[in-house]
């Protein structure tokens, strides 16, 4: 048998684990895809996602160090080695990074976004310590606000699956019964909306971020974020059926 397409195979099961969150079963199949192409890049980088999703953060460094000594070049394996160092604090590092990937591609929004948050989450840092503050104590306060402003995103985006998923059904059983045109005309104003909603979502999203000096927002409320962009995709996959 063909080792490459095996090997292929394996890690497009381990991408379609990773999309469901079943990140133990994604690890599983990037190993195993590792051991018939240990020099596979695509099989490192995704192998250290799946062990930054389950918390093992130094081993997923490590993972996308692997891939890089093959790749030096890959944008995204870089990508991901700086969220990483972000999530450990490790900003200084991130922020290298971030011009690394820079360097290869200038117009890369996500590094040019990310470059920004890391040099003003290190201004406000050299802030706090040239006033004495104690730091620790900053990042206690900033955990509680954290977990206020995370539960109430998480009801926000729950309470609105529950409107949507509502107005979309009845649009469907509005078509279904042959009432085709209001439906179609529902359609519209509801896709327009959930586009629109989206775009609010992110934008308080940033918001939030910039409230804090030594969190990220956006990041740490990562996995509620994709639930929502697959709930999403999912309800505009819905409408756009009806024809």
């Amino acid at each position: 048998m063909d080792k490459a397409k095996d090997a292929q195979k394996l890690i497009q099961n381990g991408l379609d684990a990773l999309s469901k969150n079943k990140n133990e079963k994604a690890l599983e199949l990037f190993i195993q895809a590792l051991k018939i192409e240990p020099k596979n890049t695509m099989a490192w980088n995704n192998k250290g996602v799946a062990l930054r999703k389950l918390g093992k953060i130094e081993e997923a460094i490590n993972c996308y160090d692997t891939a890089l000594s093959i790749s030096p070049d890959s944008s995204q394996t870089l990508v991901n080695k700086a969220r990483a160092l972000k999530i450990l604090k490790k900003f200084d590092l991130a922020l290298f990074t971030y011009e690394d990937i820079l360097e290869l591609d200038p117009e890369h929004q996500e590094a040019k976004e990310e470059r920004e948050r890391v040099r003003s989450l290190l201004a406000k840092r050299a802030q706090i310590a040239s006033k004495g503050e104690n730091i620790t104590q900053i990042e206690k306060e900033e955990k509680e606000l954290f977990e206020e402003r995370k539960k109430d995103l998480i009801e926000f985006l729950e309470e609105s699956q529950i409107s949507i998923n509502d107005s979309v059904q009845r649009i469907k059983e509005m078509f279904t019964h042959g009432i085709k045109e209001e439906a179609l005309d529902q359609r519209e104003k509801i896709t327009r909306a959930i586009v629109s909603f989206n775009d609010q979502i992110t934008d308080r999203v940033k918001v939030v971020t910039e409230e804090f000096s030594t969190l990220n927002f956006e990041k740490e409320c990562q996995e509620s974020l994709i639930i929502w962009h697959s709930f999403k995709d999912k309800k505009l996959g819905e409408l756009e059926k009806m024809n």
